[in-house]
C-alpha cells in the first residue's frame, strides 16, 4: 500500500514537472534563421527617430546594392507600414490612450533591435537575429487602443514572446542547450520613458496623402485664415476639396468661364440700352437696367478669378482656402459678387411687383424708395460683411462670398428669400390675371398678350433659378452631418487605398445638381439679353442712338454729294424723298409713341379691371386698351 502511494506521488510529481515545462514552453517563441539577414544602423527617417530601443543595430535585409553599399530594403519597405499605422492613430486620437507608447512599440515591433552571434557562440559564422518586443508590451498597446486586436495578436509568440525566442544555432556549430540559442525580448517600456523625459519625444501625427500637417496651434496655419482642420487631429482638408473627380470639376470650371464671359458682355449691352441709349425712363427699363448691372458685377467676379487662376485666387496655398484676412483680392472679387447677386434677387423681385400693380392697375408708393431700399439693403449688408471680413473661397465653391453659416442666413437668405416670396406671390398674380385677359383675346390679336410674355417669362425664369439657388443651399445644409460622416468614409479610404486621388473623394451634393447651381447663375446674362436685347424696344434704341445717327448722316451725305458730282441734273426728287423719309420718320415715331403708351393715364387707369382688353374689332380701340409696362413712369 505504502509502495502504492509512493507511485503515485513520483506520477504527480511528473505530471507537475511536464506542465510547468509546457507553460515555461509557452513562454518562449520560436524564431527562423535567415542567413542573408545582418544587423545594420537604422535609415534615419524621422518616423522612428528616437522611438527605437537600439537605432544602431536594427534587423535588416540587404538588397542588391551595387558599389559594395548595403540596400536596407527591408527597412525602406516597412517604413510605409509604419506610416499606415501611425496615420491610423492619428485619426483614433478621440478613441484610443498611450498613443505615443503605442508609437514606441510599433517601431520596436516593425524594426525589431538585432543581436549579431559571435565566434564563440557560432565558430565560421556571424548569424544576425531579431529581438522580438515582449508581451507585455503587446499587451499594453491593446489596453490603450482595443482596436488594434483587429491587427496584432499578443498570443503569438513567435511575434510577442514573454521572456525571449529560441533560434536553432546546431547547423551553426552552437551545442549548448541542445543548439537551441536564446534571444531575450525587448521590453520597450525602458527606452520610452527615458526618451520621452530626455529627448521630450512626443506623439507624432502623420496625414495620408493629399491630407497636410500644419500646427493648428501656430497663428500662421489658424483655422481663421483659411485651413480646415480634421479635429481632434492637426490634418487639413485639400484645397480644392475632393468632391468629385477632376474631369467633372473641369467641366463646371469649363463651363463656367465660357458663359461668365458670354454673360458678361450681353449683360453690359442691356447695361448700355436700358440704362443710358433709352431716353424715356420707365420703371420696367430701370429694373431691367439695375438687374442687368446686378449679373454684370456677378460675372465681373468670375472673369477677375479667371484671369488671376482659379486655383491661385481660391487656393493661394496648399490646404488654405483664400479668405479676406489674408488675400485682398478674395475680398475684393467676395464684395463684387454679393453686390451682384443680391442686386439680381431684389430687382427681380421688383419687376414682379411692377408687373402685378401694372395689370391689376393700382398704386404702387413712389419708385424711388424702391431705388433707395434695394441699394440701401445691399450696401449695408455689403459693409456688414467685409467690416466682419466673413469673405472667404470655400471648399467646393468657385468663387469668394460669406461662408459662416449665420452670416449666409441672417444677411443673405432671409430677407432675400421674403423678397423671392413676395416676387413668387406677384408672379401668381399676373399668372391669374393674364389667364383672365388671354380668355378675351381673340388669335388675331393675341401679339398683346406675347408681348406682356416677355417680362413674365424673365421674371418667372429668374425667381425659378433663385428659388432653386434657395433650395440647393438649404438642402446642402440639412445634409451637413451626411456629409461630415462622408469626411470619415473619405479618410477611411485614404488609409487603405494605394491609389487614393482616383479611388478617394468626400462626399458633397448631387454633382448634376451642382452643375446646375452654377449654370444657372451663369445663365441670367443670356436670358437677359435673349428676352430684352433682342426686343425691339432695344433695336430702336440703338437705330436712333447718337452714333447709329451719326454714321447714317455720314453715309447720306456720302451719297448726296456722289449723285450731285455725277449728273449735275434736278434734284428735287431727291429733296422730294429725303422729305418724304423724314415724314416717316416722324410717324413712326408718333406711332411709337402711340404704342408705348401716351395716352394710357388718361384712358385705361379709368377703366375696370375686366375691360382691360377686350374682344373688339375696332384696332385703334385695342391699342388703346394694350398693357404696355414702359409707359410706367418713374
Amino acid at each position: 500500500m505504502i509502495n502504492k502511494f509512493k507511485f503515485y506521488l513520483i506520477f504527480l510529481k511528473l505530471i507537475l514537472i511536464l506542465v510547468n515545462c509546457q507553460n515555461s514552453l509557452n513562454d518562449y517563441g520560436f524564431g527562423i534563421v535567415d542567413e542573408s539577414s545582418i544587423c545594420t544602423s537604422y535609415i534615419g527617417d524621422e518616423l522612428c527617430k528616437n522611438r527605437l530601443s537600439n537605432s544602431e543595430s536594427i534587423y535588416t535585409t540587404p538588397g542588391g546594392g551595387g558599389g559594395g553599399g548595403i540596400d536596407k530594403l527591408s527597412q525602406i519597405s516597412t517604413l510605409p507600414i509604419l506610416q499606415k499605422g501611425f496615420q491610423s492613430l492619428t485619426f483614433s486620437q478621440g478613441i484610443c490612450k498611450d498613443l505615443n507608447f503605442i508609437e514606441f512599440g510599433m517601431c520596436d515591433s516593425a524594426l525589431s533591435p538585432c543581436i549579431e552571434t559571435t565566434p564563440k557562440i557560432t565558430p565560421g559564422y556571424n548569424i544576425s537575429l531579431p529581438q522580438r518586443v515582449c508581451k507585455s508590451v503587446c499587451e499594453r498597446m491593446l489596453i490603450g487602443c482595443p482596436q488594434l486586436a483587429i491587427q496584432i495578436d499578443c498570443s503569438i509568440s513567435f511575434l510577442f514572446p514573454k521572456i525571449g525566442t529560441f533560434y536553432n544555432l546546431t547547423k551553426y556549430g552552437y551545442t549548448a542547450n541542445g543548439g537551441m540559442y536564446m534571444v531575450p525580448c525587448i521590453d520597450t517600456e525602458i527606452n520610452y520613458e527615458k526618451n520621452k523625459v530626455q529627448e521630450n519625444v512626443g506623439f507624432l501625427e502623420s496625414c495620408p496623402y493629399p491630407l497636410l500637417l500644419k500646427n493648428s496651434t501656430d497663428p500662421q496655419y489658424a483655422e481663421k485664415r483659411g485651413y480646415t482642420y480634421l479635429t481632434p487631429t492637426n490634418c487639413v482638408l485639400p484645397c480644392p476639396i475632393p468632391n468629385y473627380t477632376k474631369r467633372q470639376m473641369d467641366s463646371v470650371i469649363n463651363m463656367s468661364k465660357a458663359m461668365s464671359s458670354i454673360s458678361f458682355v450681353l449683360s453690359l449691352f442691356n447695361v448700355i440700352t436700358f440704362g443710358l441709349l433709352i431716353k424715356k425712363k420707365s420703371k420696367y427699363n430701370v429694373c431691367i437696367a439695375l438687374m442687368a448691372i446686378g449679373s454684370s458685377f456677378i460675372y465681373l467676379s468670375d472673369i477677375i478669378n479667371y484671369g488671376v487662376g482659379i486655383e491661385k485666387q481660391l487656393c493661394p496655398e496648399p490646404g488654405r482656402v483664400a479668405t479676406q484676412r489674408v488675400d485682398s483680392l478674395c475680398g475684393f472679387t467676395g464684395s463684387i459678387f454679393h453686390i451682384g447677386i443680391t442686386l439680381c434677387v431684389l430687382w427681380s423681385m421688383t419687376m414682379g411687383i411692377v408687373l402685378y400693380s401694372k395689370i391689376k392697375q393700382f398704386k404702387l408708393p413712389n419708385f424711388r424708395y424702391f431705388l433707395i431700399g434695394n441699394l440701401s439693403f445691399t450696401v449695408v449688408t455689403l459693409i456688414i460683411l467685409a467690416s466682419a471680413k466673413k469673405f472667404q473661397g470655400g471648399n467646393g465653391f468657385l468663387e469668394c462670398w460669406m461662408r459662416d453659416r449665420w452670416y449666409v442666413v441672417a444677411i443673405f437668405w432671409i430677407p432675400c428669400g421674403i423678397a423671392l416670396l413676395l416676387g413668387v406671390l406677384s408672379i401668381c398674380g399676373v399668372i391669374f390675371e393674364i389667364y383672365k385677359i388671354s380668355k378675351n383675346v381673340s388669335l388675331k390679336d393675341s401679339k398683346v398678350v406675347i408681348r406682356e410674355l416677355k417680362p413674365f417669362v424673365l421674371v418667372v425664369t429668374v425667381s425659378a433659378s433663385l428659388i432653386y439657388l434657395f433650395v440647393f443651399y438649404f438642402d446642402s445644409e440639412s445634409k451637413y452631418d451626411f456629409y461630415k460622416k462622408g469626411v470619415e468614409d473619405y479618410i477611411l479610404c485614404l488609409l487603405t487605398s494605394e491609389n487614393p486621388l482616383d479611388e478617394c473623394y468626400t462626399v458633397g451634393p448631387n454633382f448634376n445638381s451642382y452643375f446646375m447651381f452654377y449654370f444657372l447663375i451663369r445663365f441670367f446674362g443670356i436670358l437677359f439679353f435673349g428676352i430684352f436685347g433682342t426686343s425691339e424696344i432695344a433695336r430702336n434704341a440703338w437705330t436712333e442712338s447718337f452714333f447709329v445717327t451719326k454714321i447714317k448722316s455720314k453715309i447720306s451725305i456720302t451719297t448726296v454729294s456722289s449723285s450731285t458730282r455725277g449728273g449735275g441734273g434736278d434734284t428735287s426728287g431727291i429733296k422730294s424723298s429725303s422729305s418724304s423719309s423724314n415724314s416717316g420718320v416722324c410717324n413712326n415715331n408718333n406711332s411709337t409713341r402711340k404704342n408705348y403708351g401716351d395716352d394710357f393715364n388718361s384712358k385705361n387707369l379709368s377703366q375696370p379691371d375686366n375691360t382691360i382688353i377686350t374682344n373688339n374689332n375696332n384696332n385703334d380701340n385695342n391699342n388703346k386698351m394694350e398693357i404696355e409696362l414702359d409707359s410706367i413712369d418713374i
